[in-house]
């Protein structure tokens, strides 16, 4: 694609500045926000439209999706890094010519987001209304970053500082879980199958658009979810309350996707939890850093649906695969620990009746582990009660012995028959 820049100024009109390579990351980075909320929130008003609007609202909607995308294509383009620290490139003819040729097609959404919010007003479709506003606000937002873009070739530093302050969110309370949805299948799809997997889901993005987008795209899905702005935010709420996923930006105010994952893998508690780290091409160093950090995957922003669902999908089974494995293990431990009891003579049925509940091979073993100490008990039971009669008999024939003994004895025999001629002389005096 030629956009005809003038990218090699006359000698007379070149300063001495150069487009730094940094700069040209930042500025790509900030320029795509919007162009991502443009695309998404067209794509989804082509998709998601209840009932399909006329054809020729519907033809002119469909140019929002296509003008994002080729805006995207201008900006990943018009400011390669290829182009950084050239000594034939004039820094702000640069930036006018790029200003100049992305306006227009950012013009042209503006354009037709304002013909069709008139034309949603006259043929009574409200739906359509609140993206397209938002689409409108994007468009908006791309033209002023495009003047902070030009101001860089007066001076740099400053310039950058400018950028990051326009394209700064502000701190925005945590939005709370979205209730349960219906998942919308997506083209070319029948819908959710039996087997799938609904998940709590954490979306960390410092920018609005990006927040809003990524949370109604999991929702679609047939997902809930909450949002964090920032990193710490983000951790807060992990520790306060559980969550199967987390989508994860990289780059972030106070706390970032690299200084998240070094906390969140090392914790315990936390650990267990998949991320999917949500960057654009520009952030690919970070990202390879990211998994290694541990994080699952990666999407590209904007996200496309298809592989939106695949990566969650995966994620969610796995998360599911591992939670089962905990609770196995978990399980195996209880089983173990009651196998310990017994023989210390310390062993309570109550935990392991819960393993007992299972109905796999594990459920099978505990129940006949109960069984077992079950029979052992009632014999150890009979064995007291024997025990017990073993030694009333026993104490009885004692004493039977030592009578025996007693009666048996010269002093016993005098005894009695002393007694017996008392008798007789009671007897007698009667």
């Amino acid at each position: 694609m030629n956009h005809d820049l003038k990218l090699s100024p006359s000698p007379a009109e070149a300063p001495a500045g150069r487009l730094s390579r940094a700069f040209l990351s930042q500025v790509r980075h900030d320029l795509r926000t919007p162009v991502n909320a443009i695309i998404g929130y067209g794509e989804m008003l082509v998709e998601d439209a209840e009932e399909p609007p006329p054809e020729d609202f519907a033809a002119v909607l469909g140019e929002l999706p296509a003008l994002g995308k080729t805006l995207l294509n201008m900006v990943g383009e018009l400011l390669d890094a290829s182009k950084a620290d050239r000594d034939d490139i004039d820094p702000e003819t640069f930036g006018a010519e790029v200003r100049r040729t992305m306006a227009i097609p950012c013009h042209r959404v503006v354009e037709v987001c304002n013909q069709l919010l008139e034309q949603a007003g006259r043929l009574s479709l409200p739906a359509f209304v609140p993206d397209l506003k938002r689409i409108r606000e994007a468009a908006e937002r791309f033209l002023e970053l495009q003047e902070e873009f030009l101001n860089f070739a007066r001076n740099e530093p400053e310039g950058a500082a400018r950028l990051a302050a326009a394209t700064a969110q502000p701190a925005a309370p945590p939005v709370p879980s979205a209730g349960p949805a219906p998942a919308v299948p997506l083209p070319g799809e029948d819908g959710p199958t039996s087997s799938h997997l609904q998940g709590h889901i954490l979306v960390v993005d410092d920018n609005e658009f990006n927040r809003d987008l990524l949370g109604r795209a999991v929702q679609r899905l047939g997902h809930t979810f909450a949002v964090a702005t920032n990193g710490r935010q983000a951790l807060e709420m992990l520790r306060s309350q559980p969550f199967d996923l987390l989508l994860l930006d990289v780059n972030m105010p106070e706390m970032g996707g690299v200084e998240v994952l070094q906390q969140l893998k090392p914790d315990p508690q936390l650990s267990h939890i998949p991320v999917i780290v949500v960057s654009t091409s520009d952030e690919i160093d970070i990202v390879v850093r990211c998994i290694e950090l541990g994080a699952e995957d990666y999407l590209p922003k904007p996200p496309p649906p298809v592989l939106l669902k695949a990566r969650i999908g995966a994620c969610l089974e796995k998360k599911r695969l591992r939670d089962q494995e905990l609770d196995y293990l978990r399980n195996v431990a209880i089983l173990t620990n009651a196998a310990a009891a017994v023989e210390s003579g310390t062993y309570e049925s109550g935990p392991l009746a819960e393993v007992a509940q299972r109905t796999d091979a594990l459920g099978k073993l505990a129940e006949m582990f109960r069984s077992m100490v079950r029979q052992v008990e009632a014999r150890e039971q009979r064995l007291k009660q024997e025990v017990q009669q073993l030694k009333v008999e026993i104490d009885e024939s004692r004493k039977a012995k030592h009578v025996a003994e007693v009666t048996e004895t010269s002093y016993f025999r005098d005894l009695q028959q002393r007694v017996q001629s008392l008798k007789k002389r009671r007897q007698g005096g009667q």
